[in-house]
């Protein structure tokens, strides 16, 4: 314990933490990508949030500032509506369902509202587990993609919808 006597190691032993700190953020800062606004023409692809990996009922998309919501209401035993909406004004959105080597051609999603902010299509789909949803939307001129699992259109919980359904 002699090194504890010496007044070079316990000055020391209060910088080195700081330092450490202070190098971390200053690393970070000069290697972390900087944001950029989109440029028209070009393609960015979404995250899909992780309430598209389960029966939620939703499932939300996003990439910076975008961010789209989609929901699927069953209209059929196979058939569901969709609706996308965004905050921003969405210019044309495409859809194409992909489950195990057969390829849906892709429908165009039609707007419900004069906001331009919602879009909605009915789809075939009779296996959600299986299937991917490949969607493309454009938003001020430039292309945002994503593919993610469908399972998410079937709203499961473990209570009663009764008391939801009104």
């Amino acid at each position: 314990m002699q090194f504890l006597k010496n007044k070079h190691m316990i000055i020391a032993m209060f910088i080195a933490p700081v330092l450490a700190i202070v190098a971390y953020f200053a690393t970070d800062h000069m290697v972390a990508e900087k944001p950029q606004a989109a440029t028209p023409g070009h393609s960015y692809p979404l995250a899909a949030k992780s309430n598209c990996r389960y029966q939620s009922g939703a499932c939300t998309l996003k990439n910076g500032d975008i961010e789209i919501h989609l929901t699927a209401d069953r209209i059929a035993s196979n058939t569901i509506r969709l609706s996308l909406s965004s905050q921003l004004p969405i210019e044309n959105a495409l859809i194409a369902l992909y489950l195990e080597g057969q390829e849906s051609a892709p429908v165009s999603m039609q707007h419900t509202n004069t906001d331009a902010s919602i879009l909605e299509a009915e789809l075939h789909l009779t296996d959600p587990e299986n299937t991917k949803m490949r969607i493309a939307v454009k938003i001020n001129q430039a292309t945002y993609f994503v593919e993610t699992s469908a399972i998410f259109v079937d709203l499961e919980t473990s209570f009663s919808r009764e008391n939801f359904s009104s």
